[in-house]
């Protein structure tokens, strides 16, 4: 069944807080927020993610270079490649991968 869902309704809590938008056997759509100088860090995954900035500022670590995003702006993490996430600002942000699981 189809719905409206407002991208920005996710509150910032002390942690990382995550909200599944969607999931099925392919792939996922999580809403994540972070506080200022909150960190996701470096990892590993066997498929690309896509990173996509809702609100705020975060520099997302890719391999050996650091991009920095703002609202609107998207990122593809491919596979198998070290990335990793800090908040600039306080920060939302979407998150599409396909069903896999982490190194």
């Amino acid at each position: 069944m189809s719905e409206i869902i407002n991208l920005k309704d996710i509150e910032y809590t002390d942690k990382i807080n995550k909200k599944l938008v969607f999931d099925n056997e392919q792939s996922s759509l999580t809403l994540l927020s972070f506080k200022a100088g909150a960190e996701r860090s470096l990892h590993c995954d066997e498929k690309d993610e896509v990173a996509q900035i809702i609100e705020g500022l975060a520099d997302i670590t890719v391999g050996d270079r650091i991009y920095r995003l703002q609202a609107g702006e998207m990122i593809v993490m491919p596979a198998k490649t070290l990335h990793g996430l800090k908040a600039v600002q306080d920060t939302k942000m979407l998150l599409l991968r396909p069903k896999h699981t982490h190194s």
